[in-house]
């Protein structure tokens, strides 16, 4: 149904269709997307220009947006290093272990990072050190939003201290 779905619904749903499905389909568009250094790479995969379908027809459509083209290709490439769904943050799982599975200083770079271009390769690299494990719908809305918001929550759960999160006044998911 039109506009029913969260944009972190709409992916997960695209994530289990087109990359963590086990046909030929998903094998190349998951090899492509994990291969693309580039925005343009992520863009002349098929599987992409069907995430921005699934998200127009859900009433989240990227073009609206000015970054979108970029937005839609980091969604696609991080999703793509995902190889299971679990119930902790992308942020939850950096933080994890002692020591952190990744570097305070790699995070700080991640986090700084304002424009999706820039990323999209830091954090696919991220992606990996972890194994790709991490909650789908939640990297996905949070890459669909990354905002100052965004930053700000991941900056608590990578540290370990979801609780003391800000109370939003307004929801972006």
């Amino acid at each position: 149904m039109k506009g029913t779905h969260s944009p972190g619904t709409v992916c997960k749903d695209w994530w289990v269709a087109c990359i963590a499905a086990d046909s030929g389909a998903a094998r190349q568009a998951r090899a492509e997307l994990r291969r693309a250094t580039s925005v343009t790479d992520a863009l002349a995969v098929s599987a992409t220009h069907d995430l921005n379908r699934r998200l127009a027809d859900a009433e989240h459509d990227l073009r609206k947006r000015r970054d979108g083209p970029d937005r839609l290709a980091l969604i696609a490439v991080a999703l793509a290093q995902l190889t299971e769904d679990l119930g902790a943050t992308a942020a939850q799982r950096f933080g994890s272990g002692d020591p952190k599975a990744l570097s305070g200083l790699r995070f700080n770079a991640l986090i700084r990072a304002k424009e999706p271009r820039q990323l999209m390769r830091p954090l696919a690299r991220a992606l990996r050190i972890i194994k790709g494990g991490a909650s789908v719908r939640k990297l996905a809305a949070d890459l669909y939003w990354w905002s100052d918001t965004t930053r700000t929550n991941w900056c608590f759960d990578y540290h370990g201290a979801p609780d003391a999160k800000p109370i939003p006044e307004e929801t972006e998911t």
